[in-house]
């Protein structure tokens, strides 16, 4: 069943489009890809992983997206100098490749194939594997009148500052509250102080200010995040990185998630309780068409 909100922006009458795989080197279907069994990134969710939007063939925020993915390698001791895979080169062919307009980048790297123990090896060779698919677009009427979220208690991991492909924590708590009619579960930390979605880091306007979490352990750094903040400085909105209070934000003028797939999406109601007035406030519509989406790509 597809996620709520979202449908794939796919031509069934081309041919030539068609979601493809890259492998160690090699491109090919997505029904030939394969890794071994014994591959740490299967047996121990040992890797970690990056999300592209690319809107008219052209990768957003490429850069931003390949330092994290160092940062996230290095902060698991995966030796790797993505310079020498040739990350870009291979993005900009599998776009090309797959035929779609707007595609959906998946790049993932594990520590490689090794016999089943908890020690790393360091002579592992890592894993390298790329999809490349029709980027999911997000439901207009949902961004007209916003989603539903419920507050969750975190049981994630502690370093979520890593996107690790260790998201089984994640997916229970989006399955759990997905169950119940919710879009998403808002994070909350054991302080009551919010830390983010599933997959989406939260702003919220409060008093005039937009604020979001700072930057933690306890959250993703997020690459759409920073163009949030970005966006809000070049035209004027104060903007602050600043704890908030689960009541605080359920309190606020203005709520809503981003994330590289979504972009922006307003967040009508938490925890049963309407976030103002319910709809997209002036803050989320302005901030919104500066997204690559609103322009038509």
């Amino acid at each position: 069943m597809a996620t709520e909100g979202w449908t794939p922006r796919v031509n069934t009458c081309d041919e030539t489009m068609q979601p493809i795989a890259y492998v160690n080197g090699v491109f090919c279907g997505m029904e030939e890809a394969k890794v071994s069994i014994e591959d740490r990134g299967f047996q121990f969710a040992d890797g970690v992983y990056e999300v592209i939007a690319a809107r008219g063939r052209q990768p957003f925020r490429l850069q931003q997206h390949l330092e994290r993915l160092q940062r996230s390698a290095d902060a698991i001791g995966l030796a790797v100098d993505l310079d020498s895979l040739t990350l870009p080169k291979v993005i900009d062919e599998g776009i090309a490749r797959c035929g779609y307009e707007d595609v959906m980048v998946y790049v993932q790297l594990t520590r490689g194939v090794a016999p089943r123990k908890l020690e790393c090896f360091a002579a592992t060779r890592p894993t390298v594997v790329a999809t490349f698919r029709a980027l999911p677009v997000f439901s207009h009427e949902l961004r007209q009148r916003g989603v539903a979220l419920r507050s969750v208690r975190d049981t994630r991991w502690a370093y979520c500052s890593v996107k690790s492909v260790s998201l089984l924590a994640n997916v229970l708590l989006k399955r759990k509250t997905q169950q119940d009619g919710f879009f998403d579960a808002l994070i909350i930390g054991p302080d009551d102080l919010v830390r983010e979605a599933t997959s989406a880091n939260v702003f919220a306007v409060v008093n005039g200010i937009l604020r979001t979490p700072p930057l933690s352990e306890h959250i993703l750094h997020g690459v759409t995040r920073d163009y949030v903040l970005e966006c809000a400085k070049d035209v004027g909105i104060e903007s602050r990185e600043e704890e908030m209070l689960l009541r605080d934000v359920i309190a606020a003028e203005e709520v809503f998630l981003c994330s590289t797939t979504k972009d922006i999406v307003p967040v009508s109601s938490i925890d049963g309780q309407t976030i103002a007035s319910g709809l997209p406030g002036p803050v989320t519509r302005e901030l919104l068409q500066l997204f690559p989406s609103s322009r038509g790509r």
